[in-house]
């Protein structure tokens, strides 16, 4: 009997033993864990990256698109492209020996022609009258005289005249056998000054070119410049 009653309390003892190291291996390893928490694993966790990735692709798209829109806002509110430099009005004070109307001699004559049905160009004229600077055109085909004011900025016929023509006036050519832009440079060479205008006509059958130069002392002079001889004179 007492034989028995010592081999049960070294059992019992044997599994108390038992139970603590259990126990102390548990608080150790609940101890280690608590210094990091454990990452999240499974489907999840997955979804949530994939929807911040997702998010800030969008929000760079977004100001990818909204800096776009803004440069075609800057277009559109131009009302497109914006015009040549040569399309604005010239001051009255301007030198045409230095500075180009929008509508050149050669293209005043293009729009006279065609808005005369054609003919020859017998007489062009250049200056600054109510506030523009004008082209006017004679222009006769078939014995019919057409008088033609051009706008020499936007190139709008703004008056058209029509009357019979008993002239019979030589036709004149802004381009030979002596440009404008030579005569000017000849009538310079004359007189020093601002070109404020000029003319190409006839006179007893004999064309030349008519310069207007302001002097800088204030006065005016003409300067005419024959276009076969190149002879100069000047009227003052």
């Amino acid at each position: 009997m007492t034989r028995t009653s010592a081999r049960s309390r070294s059992t019992v003892r044997a599994i108390a033993l038992g139970a603590l190291v259990l126990g102390l291996a548990a608080g150790c390893g609940a101890d280690s864990g608590s210094d990091e928490a454990p990452a999240v694993e499974g489907p999840g966790a997955s979804e949530q990256e994939d929807a911040g990735t997702a998010d800030d692709d969008t929000a760079s798209a977004g100001a990818s698109d909204e800096g776009a829109a803004s440069d075609d806002g800057a277009t559109s509110d131009d009302g497109g492209e914006a015009p040549a430099a040569g399309a604005a009005t010239l001051p009255e004070d301007a030198d045409l020996a230095t500075e180009q109307l929008p509508i050149t001699a050669e293209k005043a004559v293009e729009i006279g022609l065609g808005a005369a049905g054609g003919g020859e160009l017998v007489q062009i004229e250049i200056d600054h009258d109510d506030d523009v600077w004008e082209w006017e055109l004679e222009i006769v085909d078939g014995g019919r005289q057409h008088d033609l004011d051009i706008d020499a900025t936007s190139g709008e016929v703004t008056e058209h005249d029509q009357d019979d023509d008993d002239d019979q006036d030589p036709a004149v050519d802004v381009t030979s056998p002596m440009p404008y832009a030579e005569a000017i440079e000849i009538a310079l060479g004359q007189e020093q000054g601002r070109v404020s205008g000029w003319d190409l006509s006839s006179d007893d059958g004999r064309i030349r070119y008519t310069i207007d130069i302001d002097r800088s002392g204030g006065d005016d002079v003409e300067v005419e410049v024959d276009v076969e001889t190149g002879e100069v004179r000047v009227d003052d």
